[in-house]
């Protein structure tokens, strides 16, 4: 299941910037808001919410903000596996208070009902 979510977001990665640099070179700019669509326009700020300060103290040693702000939305149980994962796999120091606490953050700002 890990090795599949890993895959998932590299696909997706990799496809927006290739869909990006298509759409880029066939855009008149008239002077109008453009929706971001790529990793360089994706808003670099955390929605705000309890958990916030969390991911911005535990996560962001190893993740940018635009990674952060760019993942799909996930339901809880999957980010619990995401966050479980970082911890387990990759070492990441977060207590298990800490990790529960990052998960509803992630969920109340990309998460979904499945």
């Amino acid at each position: 299941m890990k090795n599949i979510i890993l895959v998932f977001l590299f696909i997706l990665l990799i496809a927006s910037c290739t869909e990006s640099n298509r759409n880029e070179s066939n855009n008149v700019d008239n002077g109008a808001e453009r929706p971001a669509k790529n990793i360089h326009d994706v808003e670099t700020q955390l929605a705000s919410g309890q958990g916030e300060e969390l991911i911005k103290t535990h996560c962001l040693t190893c993740h940018s903000l635009r990674y952060i702000k760019m993942q799909p939305s996930f339901p809880q149980k999957t980010w619990e596996k995401i966050v479980g994962k970082m911890v387990k796999n990759f070492g990441a120091p977060i207590p298990d208070s800490t990790a529960k606490e990052i998960v509803d953050y992630l969920v109340a700002v990309k998460g979904n009902k499945k």
